[in-house]
Formats: C-alpha cells, structure tokens, sequence
C-alpha cells in the first residue's frame, strides 16, 4: 500500500496554522496589565458623591435615569481575593462599590486604573448601608437581588483610562472617620491589634469564614478589620505590634469597618502602646492599701503586670482575673467578661477604684473593661518554687502569684480533679479547689508524685487553682 506524501512546505503551514490558533485562544491573566487604556472619549460630569446622592430608596434600586458620568481611581481590585467580583473607586469628592458579574476584575482594572462609568441604567442599590453601583436586578423566590454589572455592560458603559498609583491615602484617626471616609483609602497609624486579636489569624482559611478583628488606638479608640475566608492572607497571622495600617473603609449597619488590600498594607513593628492613663503603681503598694475594710484606690493611678489566669481554661469566672508584678500579685474584677490571655501584659488604670475583699480574696473590683489595654503577648513569669509549708507561712504576700509544688501528692487519684482536693508535700498540705465548669474539671486526679504549678489563692481559706491542666507535670 502506498502513502500519499504531502510536501513538507503545505505541512509546515497547516501545522503553523494550527498553532496560531490554538495560541489565540489561550486565555492569559496578566500579573502587570498594560499602563494604557482605550482612548478616553468621555467627560465625567458628576462626582461620585453626586452619583451616590441619586441612591434614595434604603435597600432598594434606585435606576440611573440621567445621563451621568464619573470618573475614579481603582482604590481597591479582587487580586488578593479580599473582595470578590468587586471594585471600589473614588475621586476627590468620595468612593463606591462597584459590583460585576465576572471576576479576576484586577486583570483590566487593578488599583491604579483609572475608570470612566455611563451611568444611565445602571441601578444604585446598598448592602446594609454601604452604597454600590450595579448593573440590574433578578428576581429569585420573591427575593428581588442585585446582579453586577454584565461583560456587555462592561463594554457599553466602561471606559477605560490609564494606570498610574492610586491616590494617597487620607491619615485619619479612627475617631475622625465618617461617612465621607466611606469606600475610599485610609491610613491609621498608632494603632494595634486588640490582645485576645494579636497574633491570630485575619480569617479562617480552612472553613472560608470571614472574620472580624478589632483594632485599637492608644486612646483605646476601636475600629473592625474584616477579612474574607478567600483572602489569600486569611491564614497568615495578625501582627502583635503597633504601626499603620492602610485599607479601604466600609460599613455594615451602623457598624464601621476596615478592609486591607493585601499584607503590604500592614506595617504595624513598633512596640506596643496600652490606651491606659495614669500614675503606675506596684501592685504590693495597691494591696498595702486595704487594711481590713473596703477601701479606694488613689486617683490617677495605673498597675502593670502579666496575666497569669487562663481564661480558655474557664477555672475562674469570666469577669475576673489574676495579674502578677515583681512585687506581689492581685485579682482584676471587671464588669463584664474580659478577653485578656494568660501571658498578656496589660495596664490597669485603677484610678478611685474600689479595693476589696471576696471571701477573703483581694481584688480590685467593678474595673471597665475600657480601664485596661495590653502592652505584650505571650509572656511567661517563673513561678516561685517553693513547699507547702512555706506557701501557708507567706501566704498574704504571696496571694495572687504563681507558685510551683515539687513532689507534691493530690488526694482522690483516679477521680475527676473537679472540686476539692488536698494536695499535700513533705512539708504540709493545702487546698486545691476546681471549678466544675473548667476546661479540665473531668480529667483524672493523677496517683503517685507530681509537680504542681498553681496560683495562690483564696476562699474563706487557703487554697491554690490550677491555671490549666498543663499545671500538673509527672
């Protein structure tokens, strides 16, 4: 049988052929789009805060019926994942959203881009108050929602213009923000993550969840960063310093918050402040102060320690906690449930505030929650090692304070640690007393010698807690 030869050139072009349109399909994302855009043929003749003033109808559309026409800078693009289908632009009357059907929107419009909008027939809407620009509506189980704007509204309402650096960003304090800062670019500087937020991540990237965390100035002033569970950051971990942060300012209710574009809007390396006012005082001269009856603290005072209560492990009640210095160590009492950590260092300002006893438990007591910030995270004091017999001969000095039992022995082994126990050394013995709503309350007593850290405290008698079930070393 014979084959039929092709000559080699008319295989060489149909091969050529193939190849160049195979390549012309090839779909490409650009990591740096084009500095160019189409040749601007439009006038913008309103500002976006005239645009936004058409938006009457809360909740609801409003269509665009004039023959409007903005302009903006890309403020905030969907690259890092934060915002999803989403732009926001603004110029120098204010910003807004807007909403698309399509995404990897930072391809054609990353921040920088400049952008023209035709107006007329696209609908102005809100989402829990936060003002965007859409494209139409459908309606779906008698549930009337937005749908953003279509690739051919892409091409008959946007123009594209030039790419440059986006606007700088306004430096407000968070007690400055208002509805004006409303989908533009803010900076904040002096500003923290709040403790129990330091130091986690911005979202959950497993489960995809957004998450809010607080942010906090050194006035104790605080603000919403939100981020989504699809951000490509949303794992990383929030910083435990203090600096500036830039993002774009949005809002949901009444409720402000914050949106980064990615991590290179952080910058927060500086040591941290507390927001706390007054004179510092040690602890030991605050307890000095309570001589058998309810007493006050001086005005304009502050204490300094490290938290040494775990409140993860819920061997205390919520509103309260025990704060250690070099010179002794004293119970928080505050009004409503704390998020301080164990390790935290915090400031207390104490300022006129009622020194008293709790079943024979010193505490600083009725402290709010905006009297005291954190200063570090993380930290880990040495507990005193000492005997029985020595913890029950210092036990008013030592009250508060971390303490560590070498050979100690706890009676009931084999039973759940839940309530009274009796630990007991070479030395002597004490109380040991667990809630039965701690983390730990159903773990096993463990038989034989152990060594037991523990924090000394009081309850019409003396007896030591447990911070968590790690207190307990074979």
């Amino acid at each position: 049988m014979r084959l039929l030869k092709t000559p080699f050139s008319l295989l060489s072009l149909t091969a050529l052929m193939l190849l160049t349109g195979v390549t012309a399909c090839v779909k490409r994302d650009f990591d740096e789009p084009p500095t160019g855009g189409e040749p601007v043929t439009v006038v913008a003749n309103k500002t976006i805060a005239e645009l936004k003033a058409l938006h009457v109808t809360s909740g609801g559309f409003d269509k665009i019926t004039e023959d409007v026409i903005i302009e903006g800078v890309v403020v905030m693009d969907d690259r890092s994942g934060n915002y999803y289908k989403t732009l926001v632009i603004q110029d120098a009357s204010g910003g807004i959203e807007i909403k698309f059907n399509d995404g990897y929107l930072y391809n054609q419009f990353p921040v920088g881009r400049k952008m023209f909008i035709r107006c007329q027939d696209l609908l102005l809407t809100d989402y829990n108050g936060l003002t965007q620009l859409t494209g139409s509506t459908v309606t779906q189980g008698g549930q009337t929602e937005d749908v953003g704007l279509t690739e051919s509204q892409v091409r008959a309402k946007v123009v594209k213009g030039p790419l440059g650096s986006a606007p700088a960003p306004a430096v407000v304090d968070i007690t400055g923000l208002n509805a004006s800062h409303i989908s533009t670019l803010i900076r904040l500087e002096n500003v923290q993550f709040i403790g129990a937020d330091a130091g986690q991540t911005y979202a959950d990237a497993v489960t995809k969840y957004s998450l809010n965390r607080t942010l906090m100035d050194c006035d104790g002033e605080q603000l919403i960063l939100r981020s989504s569970g699809y951000a490509e950051f949303a794992g990383a971990q929030t910083p435990v310093g203090n600096g500036a942060l830039t993002g774009v300012l949005g809002i949901y209710g009444s409720t402000l918050q914050l949106y980064i574009r990615d991590l290179n809007d952080v910058n927060m390396q500086a040591g941290r402040c507390s927001g706390v006012g007054g004179t510092p005082m040690n602890i030991s001269a605050v307890r000095s102060l309570f001589t058998g009856s309810t007493t006050s603290a001086p005005a304009d005072r502050k204490i300094k320690g490290i938290v040494i209560s775990d409140r993860a492990a819920t061997n205390l009640n919520g509103k309260n906690l025990y704060l250690q210095d070099e010179s002794g160590g004293i119970v928080v009492r505050f009004t409503a449930n704390h998020s301080f950590n164990l390790g935290d260092e915090i400031e207390v300002e104490i300022s006129s505030q009622e020194i008293s006893e709790f079943n024979k438990l010193l505490q600083v007591n009725n402290v709010h929650l905006d009297n005291a910030g954190v200063l570090s995270i993380g930290n880990n004091p040495a507990p005193r090692t000492a005997t029985i017999s020595e913890i029950n001969a210092n036990f008013d000095a030592w009250e508060s304070t971390l303490v560590k039992i070498v050979g100690a022995s706890i009676s009931g082994p084999g039973t759940p640690l839940s309530g009274s126990k009796t630990v007991t050394d070479a030395s002597g013995s004490i109380a040991m007393f667990t809630q039965s709503y701690a983390a730990f309350a159903s773990a096993t007593t463990p038989s034989g010698a152990v060594t037991l850290t523990a924090i000394v405290s009081d309850f019409n008698g003396k007896q030591i807690i447990l911070r968590n079930i790690n207190d307990i070393k074979p």
